[in-house]
C-alpha cells in the first residue's frame, strides 16, 4: 500500500539519503522529515582521517540536498518510538505514517581503566577528527587501540598529524578477523615503517601521558583513540520495543517488527549471502543499497533486499588493501599469487566451485571483477587456475554475466 501520510527518518548519513533519493524518484510529494543529531551533513565518513582533503571533497551530495528535494529538517535526539510519533530529547512529537531508522553505528567501548579520561577519543565521525586536531596541537605521543581499519586510519591520521604513533593489537596480526597469516606479515611490516606496532598485547590502564599495557610496559601518550571497531546502534529500537538481534532485525523489505517502521544501514542485520546468515554488514554499498530497498518500499513500490556481503577497502600507509567476504575461511581451496619482492599477494577461496573470500594486496585491479564473481555466485570450476593470469578479465564470465555491470569497490 503506498504511503498517504508522512514520512519521518531518523538519521542523515548515506542509508537515509538514498532512501530519500528512491522516495524522490517515485513520488515527489510525499512529506519527508529527517530527524537528525548531525549537524555536518552529507560528509564521507570513510575521508575524515584524510589530512590532505578539504571539506569540501569530503562532500558526496550538496549541501542544499534536504531543500532540493523539499526535506524537512529537525536537529536533535530521538529518544524512543511511541505509537506513530518519535518523541525528542525536548518531549517534542514528531507523527509518522512510516518510519525509516538509519542511526548507523557507535563505537565500541572498552572496560579500560582511565577510558574516560579528556585525552582518550575514538574515530568515527568529522565532530571526531575535528577534536582531535585541536587536541593533538603540541602534541607528541599517541596510541591507537585496534588494528583493524579504523585504528590504520586513525594511525595514518595522528602521523598526518605530526604525532608519534603505536598501535596495541590484542590479536597476532592486523586485520585478524579477514586476514591470513601471509597477507597479516605482509600488512603488519608495512605498518612498523610508519608506526610501533604491538600484536597479542592489550592497554590495561590510560593515564595522561602514558598508557600500561597488559604485560607491563609503559608507552608514551598524550593522546589515546579507541578504534576496537563499531557495532550497531540498537539504542532507540531496544527502548522502543522493536526486535533487536547483532542489529535490527529486518525482512527482506528493511521492515522492522512493526509493519510501518523500516531500518537500514549500519544498526541492522541483515542477509548475508556467503554465509546464509543475517549479519551487520557495516559498508557503504550495503547501507546505500539497504537504503535504497528501505526507500522503494515506502513509497509503496514492493522491492527485496536480495543481500550482501562483507568488503574491505584501506589503503596502509600507501599499500592498497582489499577483501571480499569468507576471506579467513578454511573449508576451501586456496588459489594463491605472491610476489614478496612487489608486496603483491592475491588469494581466492573457492568452495563448491564459487569464489566465497579473497585477499588482495598491493595489486586491486580486478578485484571489482571478483566482487561481480561473489555476487553472482559464478561457477569458477573451469577457469579458477586462471583467475590470477595476467590476461585474466571478465571474458572467462558466461555470457549471462558479461552484460551486467561489474560491482565496484567502493571505500
Amino acid at each position: 500500500m503506498k504511503s498517504s501520510g508522512k514520512i519521518v527518518i531518523i538519521g542523515s548519513s548515506v542509508a537515509a539519503i538514498s532512501a530519500i533519493e528512491t522516495i524522490r524518484e517515485k513520488n515527489k510529494n510525499l512529506p519527508i522529515t529527517v530527524i537528525t543529531k548531525d549537524r555536518d551533513l552529507f560528509y564521507s565518513r570513510p575521508l575524515i582521517s584524510y589530512t590532505n582533503f578539504t571539506d569540501e571533497q569530503r562532500y558526496y551530495r550538496d549541501k542544499n540536498f534536504f531543500r532540493k528535494n523539499n526535506v524537512d529538517l529537525i536537529f536533535g535526539e530521538a529518544t524512543i518510538v511511541k505509537n506513530n510519533s518519535v518523541v525528542l530529547e525536548n518531549k517534542k512529537n514528531v507523527k509518522f505514517s512510516e518510519l525509516l531508522i538509519a542511526v548507523g553505528g557507535k563505537p565500541i567501548t572498552l572496560d579500560i581503566k582511565g577510558i574516560d579520561g579528556k585525552n582518550v577519543f575514538t574515530l568515527t565521525t568529522k565532530d571526531d577528527a575535528d577534536n582531535i586536531k585541536k587536541f593533538c596541537k603540541n602534541k607528541k605521543h599517541a596510541v591507537v587501540i585496534g588494528c583493524g581499519m579504523i585504528g590504520i586510519k586513525a594511525a595514518e591520521f595522528l602521523k598526518g598529524l605530526g604525532l608519534n604513533v603505536s598501535i596495541v593489537e590484542l590479536m597476532d596480526k592486523p586485520f585478524a578477523s579477514v586476514l591470513d597469516e601471509k597477507s597479516g606479515k605482509i600488512i603488519a611490516d608495512k605498518i612498523k615503517k610508519h608506526a610501533k606496532l604491538i600484536l597479542n598485547n592489550s592497554v590495561s590502564d590510560i593515564k595522561e601521558n602514558q598508557c600500561i599495557l597488559k604485560n607491563g610496559e609503559k608507552i608514551p601518550s598524550d593522546i589515546v583513540i579507541c578504534a576496537i571497531g563499531v557495532v550497531p546502534n540498537l539504542d532507540i529500537a531496544k527502548k522502543s520495543q522493536i526486535k533487536t538481534n547483532r542489529g535490527i532485525v529486518v525482512d527482506e523489505f528493511m521492515r522492522t517488527s512493526r509493519k510501518n517502521v523500516y531500518a537500514a544501514g549500519d544498526c541492522t542485520e541483515a542477509l548475508d549471502i556467503l554465509s546464509g546468515k543475517k549479519i551487520p554488514i557495516p559498508i557503504w554499498p550495503v547501507a546505500y543499497r539497504q537504503g535504497a530497498v528501505a526507500g522503494s518500499n515506502i513509497a509503496g513500490i514492493a522491492k527485496e533486499y536480495a543481500g550482501g556481503f562483507v568488503r574491505n577497502s584501506v589503503d596502509v600507509f600507501g599499500l592498497p588493501l582489499i577483501t571480499l567476504g569468507l576471506s579467513n575461511d578454511k573449508s576451501g581451496e586456496e588459489i594463491v599469487f605472491s610476489d614478496e619482492k612487489s608486496k603483491v599477494y592475491k588469494k581466492a577461496i573457492v568452495k563448491d566451485g564459487k569464489i566465497i573470500g579473497a585477499i588482495f594486496v598491493g595489486d586491486i585491479a580486478r578485484a571489482g571483477i571478483f566482487t561481480g564473481m561473489i555476487k553472482d555466485g559464478i561457477d569458477v570450476s573451469n577457469f579458477k587456475n586462471e583467475i590470477f593470469s595476467e590476461n585474466f578479465g571478465y571474458i572467462y564470465v558466461p555470457k549471462e554475466f558479461r552484460s551486467k555491470e561489474v560491482t565496484p569497490i567502493e571505500i
